[in-house]
């Protein structure tokens, strides 16, 4: 009984004294009570001020795009059509999440058929080149026809003018028969005229098998030239004997004119001693030393001179629909013309076009063989292709980033065209990491802080102690299902090495900044009706309310744009906002404290 009776006294004595403490705590002495309220005061000063906004993401990756097998572009077979390439994935240097560097190797290709590819467009280039050479051929067979029509040789058609019409001129020196052709006539048949240089003649003869066998080709012999007369007989057309020389002797024996014995037929060859002419005909004799020894049993024929042409023209009048004009004749029919003297010039309109279209057949042919050797330079390019192809069977890596998948294991083929869609040849897709993105919300109020490409300074957990540089992508806002608007946040950052998609980030949004320039703490500044206001305290220490022209302001100070000047005391609290039992100190601080 006497142990709850001490009991209940210790804790009614204990609420006694706690009751106390506490009334003494909140009560302060009468030396402490003032007069009237205290104030705590900042000077207006002047300083530098950074506004801006702290958000927080992760990084994502930057898709760097595919890194595909190469397309054999611009390689197509020596008929102009498509090739395809299959290539075989020998190794694969790389595998997901991978950190690469520009210039690293990511696969090695093969590809089997670039070997057939190539003997197939050098095949293709040696049969171009026979073309051209059959081209060539056709060209020289054209210009020496044009050559033989207009009697010129020509080894161009450059050396050929179609308005000079045809020039004929003599093909040998020698006599001008069968010449009929006149100034300004038409020129109705091709032969124009035969040049005889008499100064040879040819004579044909035969011997009896028994004289053959004293005869050779290339022996002297002598001749007695006869004249035929109208009766059948002969007479000496010249006094003497003339010197000739076999220069055929036929060994095969054919049967002679009676049909009962057989003959050798033989050519002999001799100086004209003046006026011999075919149809004459001449003793033969075998000779030594210039004199006559046996006479043959047949005699000889003159046959016709030895050096004798005939003369053409390749165009002449065949018909009334064209006209073909002798315009200049300057020798006559007879008269001793020398090699090359000219005959006749033929010209006029047919002439012309026929000379030209002949012109025009031959530039054609050079023209297939520019189209050939286009052709073949195409093919060369296609073969520097092929080779550059190969150079590119190993795939390395065309910026610094990280290899998101790989799509092809080693031993697995693809087939790559210059058609191919770029997907079938994918090979791996890679992050670029020069430059990540972070997408983030902010609230409401931080919003009114962030613009487009505004500067944003950004720090990793991953990597403390660096910073990276970043800046407002985009910023927009959409309203969620529950009704709140949602602001979005993207920020581009600029990477280098170390960064990683997923990695936490915090960033800094630069709203703005001004430098030496009015400030006053933010605990100083309120807003009545929209109007940003300040107390400051009077020459009787009393506060008055001044409006403001605020600037930027961070979570310490407020830019003073307009309403105060440097030096002048703000106030930050005072005594009126504090409990019974705080106090402001000599000191001025607006810290709340008790006398222990």
């Amino acid at each position: 009984m006497y142990k709850k009776i001490i009991s209940a006294a210790l804790i009614i004595a204990l609420v006694f004294f706690g009751g106390y403490f506490t009334a003494k705590q909140l009560v302060p002495d009468t030396s402490e009570t003032s007069t009237g309220p205290r104030y705590a005061t900042k000077p207006v000063e002047r300083g530098d001020i950074k506004q801006g906004v702290n958000i927080t993401g992760q990084l994502n990756g930057n898709w760097g795009g595919s890194i595909t097998a190469p397309k054999p572009e611009g390689i197509t077979d020596s008929n102009g059509m498509s090739v395809s390439v299959t290539y075989t994935i020998e190794e694969v240097f790389v595998e997901p999440n991978q950190m690469i560097k520009k210039g690293d190797n990511l696969v090695r290709l093969s590809a089997s058929n670039l070997g057939d590819i190539l003997e197939g467009l050098t095949e293709g280039i040696q049969k171009k080149q026979k073309d051209i050479e059959d081209v060539n051929k056709t060209i020289e067979k054209k210009l020496d026809d044009l050559g033989d029509k207009i009697n010129q040789d020509i080894t161009s058609i450059s050396q050929v003018n179609p308005y000079d019409g045809i020039v004929i001129t003599a093909p040998i020196k020698g006599r001008l028969s069968e010449f009929t052709v006149d100034e300004g006539d038409k020129v109705e048949d091709s032969h124009i005229a035969t040049i005889v240089d008499d100064s040879k003649i040819k004579i044909t003869f035969k011997v009896n098998t028994y004289e053959y066998s004293n005869l050779k080709v290339g022996q002297k012999v002598l001749l007695q030239y006869r004249r035929v007369l109208e009766n059948g007989g002969t007479q000496t057309a010249f006094d003497g004997l003339y010197s000739g020389t076999i220069k055929k002797l036929n060994p095969n024996a054919v049967p002679g004119d009676n049909g009962m014995t057989y003959v050798h037929n033989g050519e002999i060859e001799a100086d004209n001693p003046g006026l011999v002419q075919p149809g004459m005909v001449t003793t033969i004799y075998t000779e030594s030393g210039g004199v006559p020894v046996t006479g043959l049993t047949y005699i000889g024929k003159v046959a016709s001179y030895v050096n004798e042409k005939k003369v053409y023209s390749t165009l002449y009048s065949d018909s009334d629909d064209t006209t073909i004009i002798a315009t200049e004749v300057p020798v006559s029919a007879n008269e001793f013309v020398e090699k090359g003297q000219i005959l006749v010039r033929i010209a006029g309109n047919d002439v012309t076009k026929q000379i030209q279209q002949d012109i025009e057949s031959i530039m054609s042919e050079y023209e297939k063989i520019d189209n050939l050797n286009e052709e073949i330079e195409g093919i060369y390019k296609k073969i520097d292709k092929v080779s550059e192809l190969a150079a590119k069977m190993m795939v390395t890596a065309p910026s610094d980033g990280m290899v998101s998948y790989v799509n092809y294991r080693v031993g697995d083929t693809l087939v790559a065209s210059e058609t191919s869609d770029p997907w079938s040849l994918q090979l791996m897709d890679m992050y670029n990491t020069n430059e990540m993105y972070i997408y983030t919300t902010v609230s409401d109020l931080d919003v009114l802080y962030i613009s487009q490409d505004a500067p944003v300074t950004v720090t990793v957990d991953a990597l403390p102690g660096e910073q990276f540089e970043g800046s407002v992508m985009s910023l927009n806002q959409y309203t969620d299902r529950d009704g709140k608007t949602v602001y979005n946040v993207q920020i581009r950052v600029i990477g280098r090495e170390g960064l990683r998609p997923g990695m936490n980030t915090n960033c800094f949004v630069d709203s703005g900044e001004a430098f030496d320039t009015l400030l006053v703490p933010i605990e100083a500044v309120f807003e009545e009706n929209g109007i940003q206001k300040v107390e400051v305290l009077n020459a009787e220490g009393q506060p008055e309310i001044v409006e403001i022209g605020a600037g930027l302001m961070n979570d310490r100070y407020v830019e003073v744009l307009s309403g105060l000047e440097e030096g002048q005391l703000v106030v930050t609290g005072s005594t009126k906002d504090l409990m019974p039992s705080e106090s402001v100190p000599e000191n001025d601080s607006f810290l709340p404290s008790t006398k222990q």
